[in-house]
């Protein structure tokens, strides 16, 4: 925000709305529950590697049992989950970390429709790495 009284009005609003919707408890509960429900995920698709990350600011790697990158199914991941409306980016050096930066205001019920997208996602014959 800037420093004039406009743009201090707007700021002060923002955290006054933070502070009384308890965002940053959502943050912190809705994070935990991703983290979860990610790593149980996880030990179904075993191309999900490191989870990591605080409040809703997550990430996971996608790699082979030996810890490959697999850039070309982060790719895929992330082109799918936009047919789902939902807008996924991807990091690291090996451009294989999804990165998940939802608002604060993303719920438990959004958190439930994020994974099963990625469920059906994970499923698809791309994302085997046996095909």
């Amino acid at each position: 925000f800037g420093g004039n009284p406009v743009s201090c009005a707007t700021a002060n609003e923002v955290l006054n709305e933070i502070q009384l919707k308890n965002l940053q408890l959502n943050a912190k509960k809705t994070g935990d529950y991703l983290i979860k429900k990610i790593t149980k995920l996880s030990k179904k698709y075993p191309i999900i590697a490191q989870i990591r990350g605080k409040g809703l600011f997550l990430g996971f790697e996608l790699a082979t049992k030996l810890l490959e990158p697999l850039p070309k199914q982060t790719k895929y991941l992330i082109n799918r989950m936009q047919e789902f409306k939902i807008l996924l980016s991807s990091d690291g050096l090996d451009k294989n970390v999804i990165k998940i930066k939802p608002p604060l205001t993303f719920s438990i019920e959004n958190s439930d429709y994020l994974i099963s997208c990625l469920d059906t996602v994970f499923s698809e014959d791309y994302m085997n790495l046996n095909h």
